[in-house]
């Protein structure tokens, strides 16, 4: 097919030439080709407002970053990075436990009730040797103190989870004997 469409061309390339647009069509097309793209242009009045938003924003910024109050977080790992590490992680193994702990809370509240008053009790004094690292003398001790409160945390939970696990398998036993509690 394609050949005999390049053979018809060929054959009938005088006829084809016979007809030329005329100037008008040529002077068209080329004032659509060279049109320039418009340029937004600014009054001087509001480049000067925009470079003094541009600067007040920046001063804004860098006042806010110099004059942020240091994180517990930040105070940690900047003391010891291992610590900060261990901290991490057993704060996430504390909430991985606190989950399992919540389950009982509908079955069980007030021995939730009480389990969940413990862990504040403990979490309260985490929190406040949290605050008090940043201005400490012995930032060492306090870091350790902080490991040993998060410790003390993890095993509460693991005693109070074997508390509800022996709670559940004895109420299991006495459901399989036909005895309601």
């Amino acid at each position: 097919m394609k050949n005999r469409l390049e053979k018809f061309v060929e054959e009938h390339r005088d006829e084809f030439d016979v007809y030329e647009p005329s100037a008008e069509v040529w002077r068209s097309i080329e004032k659509t080709m060279r049109k320039e793209p418009k340029v937004f242009k600014l009054n001087f009045n509001w480049r000067i407002a925009a470079a003094i938003a541009l600067i007040i924003g920046f001063g804004v910024t860098v006042f806010r970053v110099v004059n942020r109050p240091p994180q517990p977080e930040d105070s940690l790992a900047r003391i010891n990075p291992e610590y900060a590490q261990t901290a991490y992680h057993m704060a996430a193994l504390i909430d991985i436990k606190r989950d399992e702990l919540k389950r009982i809370q509908k079955e069980q509240p007030e021995l939730y009730k009480e389990f969940s008053g413990d862990l504040e009790r403990l979490d309260k004094n985490y929190q406040s040797m949290k605050v008090q690292l940043s201005g400490a003398a012995n930032q060492e001790k306090l870091v350790e103190a902080m490991i040993q409160n998060l410790q003390l945390q993890i095993d509460l939970l693991n005693q109070q989870l074997t508390i509800i696990q022996r709670i559940n398998s004895k109420n299991n036993q006495y459901e399989n004997k036909g005895i309601a509690l």
